[in-house]
Parts: C-alpha cells; sequence; structure tokens
C-alpha cells in the first residue's frame, strides 16, 4: 500500500553539525518578512533551545516555546469550558475515587485527604466535582487529581485527547499558525506530534519536523507515530555537516549506515585541521590515557555516559552524592541533580546553592578589587543578604565591610565543610535569618551541610571552563579535541556499550532496522502487560499461571517472526529459547525486559552523538576488559569504518 504524502508536512533530517538553528531562524526571518499577516510557532524540547531560537526576533507574531509553555499559553483557553472539565471527569473519576477511598491505606494520601476535608468540610466525588471550575498544569510530575490540576505527561495526553474530541481546536491552532516548526522531532513525545500532525494535515499552512533520530537519547517518543511518518515530505533535509572534518563526516556516515541520511563535508573544512586522526584507544588504563591526553590538551572535553562520573572527575563527587540523594531533586522531579549544580545564580532552584554561587561570584571580584561590583551584587540580592550591614555613610563603614567581607572570605576559601562557612555566616549576621534558617533547618540538607567547601570551589571553577561532560550534558554541541569514554550505564540512562560493540563486530547496523525491532519488542512487552494488569517485572507466579497461555503464545509468534533477524539472534534469542524451553514465571520476566535491546539501541546512538561533537580530534577510549572476548572482530569493524587504532 502506498502512503499518501501530505505535501504541506516536512520531515527534515537534521544531523549533528547540519546548522539546523540557523536554518529555522533564517526561515523564520523570511517568512515574516515575506508574508505580513502571518504567526509562526516553533515549539522546542527545552527553555534553553527556545531562547536560543528566538535570539534577536523581536516580533510578537512568533512563538518560541515548550510544548507545556503553547498549551498554557494557547490551548489553556478551553480548560475551564464544562465539556472538557467533564472530559477531565471521564478520564480521571475512577482514579479520583480510588483516592478519596484509599483502601491501602496509604499515609501520604491519608494526610492529602484530611487536609481537603479541613478546606472544603468533606470529601467525595460530587465536592471534588464541584470545587473542579479549571483544569491546569501543575507544573510537577505528579497531578493533583482533586484539583484538577495536570502533570507534565498528562498535560500532554489529555490536551491530545481534547484535540481529538473537539475539532475546534484543531483548527484555532491551524487557523493562528501558518507556519509551524517542531524541533527536536525524535524527542518529542507521538502524542504532541498527533496534535499538531492533526491540526496541519489539510491546512493551508506549512510544518517541518526537524531532528536527527540518532540523536534521540530520550524516552520520550514511544515509536507510535512511525506510520505516520512515512506519510511526510521528505524533499528538504540538511546533508552539509558545517562541524567537522571529512574524515570525521565519513565515519559518521558509516556508524549511520542509511544512504539517504548520508551527510557532506562543508567545503572550507578539511582534515588538514586535524591533529591527528580520529582514533580509537583500547587500554588497561583509561585514567592514565586520559592524563596524557589532558596534558596535551589542555582544554579536550571528555565525555562520560553518566553524571556521576563528570562530577566525580571534576572534584566533587562528595558534594553531588549528597544532592542526588535529596528527595526533591529525585528522578522524575521539577529540577534535578544537574540543575542544582550548574544553574547560574538567577536560575538555580536551589536557595543554598544560589547563595554559594553569590558568594563565589562576590569572591571573585573582591579578589579583583572590584569593590562597587561586590556592594551592588550584595544589593541586588537584599533578599539572601542583610543589606542593613552594607550601607555605607562614611569611610569607617567602608572599613567595617572590608573586615566582614576577609573574614568570610577567608572561611569560604579554607577546607572548612559547608555547615562551618554557613555558622560563620548566621555569626557574622550577613544573610537574611530567615533565609539561612530555612536552609540549616532542613533535614535534607545534612549531607550537603557536611560536604567540604573546598568541592564546591572545583564544581565552579570547572563551570567557568567546562571540560568534562556527559553525552545528554552536550547534546548539540561541539569541541575542537573529544575524549569520549565508552563504557556500560546500569543505571538511568541504561547504557549497554560493550554489548552495542558486540553486535556491531558480528553484523551490520542500521539506525532503521534497529528501531524497528526494539518498537515491536517494546509493544510485544506492552501488549503482555495489558493481557496481566501489571508490569512484567511486578508478575508473580500465581499471576502469570493465570495468563500463561497468552503470554506463551505472545512471544512465540514474536519469536517466529524475528527468528531470523540478527538484532534477535544477538540480543533476545538466548533467553526468548530458554522460556520457549522451560516455561515459568521467572524465564518470562527474564524474556521481557525492554533494556535487553534499548540498552544496545542507546549506546549505538550515543557512540554517535560521542563522534559527532568533535570539530578536529576525536578519540574514542575503551576499557579492553569490555571487548576482550571479540576484541579483534571490533576492531576490523572500526578499521572498516575509519578509525585508527591505538592498543596500549
Amino acid at each position: 500500500m502506498v502512503n499518501e504524502i501530505n505535501e504541506n508536512i516536512f520531515l527534515v533530517n537534521a544531523p549533528a553539525g547540519s546548522g539546523k538553528t540557523t536554518t529555522i531562524r533564517k526561515m523564520v526571518d523570511k517568512h515574516l518578512r515575506t508574508y505580513k499577516d502571518d504567526n509562526i510557532l516553533c515549539i522546542t524540547y527545552t527553555n534553553r533551545a527556545a531562547e536560543e531560537l528566538g535570539k534577536d526576533i523581536d516580533s510578537d507574531r512568533v512563538f518560541f516555546g515548550t510544548i507545556h509553555s503553547f498549551i498554557n499559553h494557547f490551548i489553556s483557553s478551553f480548560f475551564s469550558h464544562k465539556a472538557v472539565i467533564d472530559l477531565y471527569w471521564e478520564i480521571y473519576k475512577e482514579k479520583i475515587q480510588e483516592r478519596i477511598e484509599n483502601v491501602d491505606e496509604k499515609e501520604n494520601i491519608k494526610e492529602s485527604n484530611q487536609r481537603y476535608i479541613e478546606k472544603y468540610g468533606q470529601l467525595d466525588i460530587e465536592t471534588v466535582y464541584n470545587n473542579i471550575d479549571n483544569i491546569s498544569y501543575n507544573e510537577a510530575p505528579y497531578n493533583s487529581l482533586y484539583r484538577g490540576a495536570l502533570s507534565h505527561d498528562d498535560l500532554i495526553s489529555f490536551t491530545k485527547r481534547i484535540v481529538d474530541k473537539f475539532p475546534v481546536v484543531k483548527r484555532k491552532i491551524a487557523d493562528k499558525y501558518q507556519l509551524i516548526f517542531i524541533d527536536e522531532y525524535q524527542d518529542t513525545s507521538a502524542n504532541v506530534l498527533y496534535i499538531f500532525y492533526e491540526a496541519m494535515k489539510n491546512s493551508k499552512g506549512r510544518m517541518y519536523l526537524l531532528g536527527d533520530k540518532m540523536q534521540q537519547i530520550y524516552k520520550t517518543y514511544d515509536g507510535t507515530f512511525e506510520s505516520k511518518f512515512l506519510t511526510l515530505n521528505r524533499s528538504f533535509n540538511l546533508k552539509t555537516n558545517y562541524r567537522t572534518t571529512p574524515q570525521i563526516v565519513s565515519i559518521l556516515n558509516n556508524i549511520y549506515n542509511v544512504k539517504e541520511y548520508n551527510q557532506f563535508a562543508f567545503s572550507k573544512k578539511s582534515n588538514s585541521d586535524m591533529d591527528y586522526p580520529p582514533e580509537v584507544i583500547i587500554t588497561e588504563s583509561v585514567e592514565n590515557i586520559l592524563a596524557q591526553k589532558k596534558q596535551k590538551y589542555a582544554d579536550m572535553l571528555i565525555l562520560y555516559l553518566l553524571n556521576r562520573d563528570r562530577f566525580y572527575s571534576i572534584g566533587a563527587p562528595n558534594l553531588y552524592d549528597a544532592v542526588y540523594n535529596m528527595e526533591k531533586y529525585a528522578f522524575g522531579k521539577k529540577y534535578s541533580v544537574v540543575d542544582v549544580l550548574t544553574k547560574k545564580i538567577d536560575d538555580n532552584p536551589d536557595k543554598l546553592f544560589k547563595l554559594l554561587f553569590l558568594f563565589w561570584q562576590i569572591n571573585r571580584d573582591y579578589e579583583r578589587k572590584l569593590y562597587g561590583k561586590v556592594i551592588r551584587a550584595i544589593k541586588e540580592n537584599e533578599r539572601v543578604f542583610n543589606v542593613s550591614r552594607y550601607t555605607i555613610k562614611k569611610h569607617e563603614d567602608k572599613k567595617k565591610i572590608d573586615i566582614l567581607l576577609q573574614q568570610i572570605f577567608h572561611q569560604f576559601n579554607k577546607d572548612a565543610s559547608v555547615k562551618e562557612f554557613l555558622f560563620l555566616v548566621k555569626q557574622l549576621d550577613m544573610v537574611d535569618s530567615e533565609y539561612l534558617d530555612e536552609i540549616m533547618g532542613d533535614e535534607e540538607y545534612n549531607d550537603v551541610l557536611d560536604v567540604s567547601i573546598k568541592e564546591f570551589h572545583n564544581l565552579s571553577d570547572y563551570l567557568q571552563n567546562p571540560h568534562i561532560s556527559t553525552q545528554h550534558g552536550v547534546k548539540g554541541e561541539s569541541h575542537d579535541t573529544v575524549a569520549f569514554i565508552a563504557a556500560d550505564s546500569k543505571h538511568n540512562p541504561v547504557v549497554h556499550m560493550s554489548k552495542f560493540f558486540k553486535l556491531w563486530s558480528m553484523t551490520e547496523i542500521n539506525l532503521p532496522e534497529f528501531e524497528k525491532i526494539y518498537y515491536r519488542y517494546k509493544k510485544l512487552i506492552i501488549e503482555i502487560e495489558t493481557i496481566v494488569g501489571m508490569k512484567c517485572a511486578d508478575l508473580k507466579k500465581d499471576d502469570y499461571e493465570c495468563y500463561e497461555k497468552e503470554i506463551y503464545k505472545k512471544i512465540y509468534l514474536f519469536q517466529q517472526e524475528y527468528k531470523e533477524n540478527n538484532y534477535f539472534k544477538y540480543l533476545l534469542k538466548d533467553v526468548i529459547d530458554k522460556y520457549l524451553q522451560k516455561k515459568g514465571v521467572t524465564n518470562a520476566k527474564n524474556c521481557l525486559k525492554e533494556n535487553l535491546v534499548y540498552g544496545s539501541l542507546s549506546a549505538y546512538r550515543l557512540f554517535y552523538v560521542g563522534c559527532s561533537r568533535a570539530r578536529k580530534n576525536l578519540s574514542i577510549i575503551i576499557d579492553r576488559k569490555d571487548i576482550k572476548e571479540f576484541e579483534e572482530k571490533l576492531v576490523a569493524k572500526l578499521k572498516k569504518c575509519g578509525f585508527t587504532i591505538i592498543k596500549k
């Protein structure tokens, strides 16, 4: 069956270094000048990306923002309509009833219910329904069901339900915006893609989905939009790589292994720009190799898979661990440990780190004798500092302030703990007492307060000149010299780099075929979870035995469909064969783990992304013990790909 192409909706392959941001900005600028009455919408994955796209474009006819900000800005005007509230009730009524009943007697729900009763007098379905007069965005990873406040994910899924049920919303989008860009489409949820696809498919406007599936390093997209991708106009692609040398571009093409996505190096780029050819170093001492590289290339960007390795490497291990263990920055919360440890003063979500970064900046200005900047910074942060301590009316006041700052910064630059430093700050009455008490009285900060202030200095110095990062942390960025530590990660995100290397050394790999079996395998897991009514990982013997026939049939049919597939042979065959030969709950659970495929697919993408960061010099460093069983086959593959191999 031939798919009918939606000529006005473009799927634009925009690989690393292809000038995607510049292209979007030029297209926006040209459209604004050509069509004086049109409006333009640019949906991006992060606020940072939205700011970058909108830089120097000053027009109220263009909206740059994330999908959440767009829904709040545009679609939320429907959220107070009775029909929309009734739809919310239709979807969430059962969950609300379960929360009211709290059969499992969960303490947090019990406390929440009691607060509701204290506020409204009673808690029942009718009371909750009567009190919800508007649906809103909770700006958190969880729903507040009694208030009609939706989480990050539910805001999007609920908006899709609105678009599906009320065609007027689709028409409103198409009428308002004549040109739409979805940036980083590969990391955009299928629900978001459907919302705009349905709005634009029969409209007079144009929509561009720009991105690169090889750089899909988040799990927000679930593969359910694949059939629609086949209906999109692919006549426009960004094929020039402006970032790197012809030899590295050739390596990237060989890793991707799809001719239609091949890039061409920019004509002004030359292999002579490189200090050495792209290399893979196989070693028994990764850290020694890194030390040697850093001696020669002080500004080299070192890429680790894990944030933990990144912060350990810059000398802030205890600081990272302490913040990582704080409940409010746990996985899935609005802010992460990386936000706390890397965001500058104005953007930092944490009271303590906002304060520490302020002291670090003021200390630098004080050491440079920029006293005016010091006083100005203090006065501009009157909610943090006790500003009355820094009033200058006569010369003696300057001396007092100078003595005060000397005492503070002497302690700040000692190898003391964060707690010891804050005690001095409190004693000298330098910081607003309520601000300081909120920090020191919060038990969540206990571990952070015990960390040496020296680790904070290491962190701050690093942020002045970042030379170590993670694959996720530098998505889209580049550096002259890059060293990528190709290692496994068993934590979030799961990355099976050694399994990928083994698979790659044994067979040909390309992204479309790898994704195809991953999404099919993921579908198998979802189908079985739907049958049993729980996650496969939670299956118990009794649950399994109730549905054994259905589970066995699903797995058997999947095996028959893919038994000749090389990805299946190397990643799934052994565990699935074991189950089919000996049925049972343990073997079933062992062959229904998404990471059996995703771990290697993620490694494949991250390997490509790591290579794509280098503008001139590229080094991949592999620990020999991770590949000892297939080292020579991998070496042959890497040479064929275009790497020089060094064994140490």
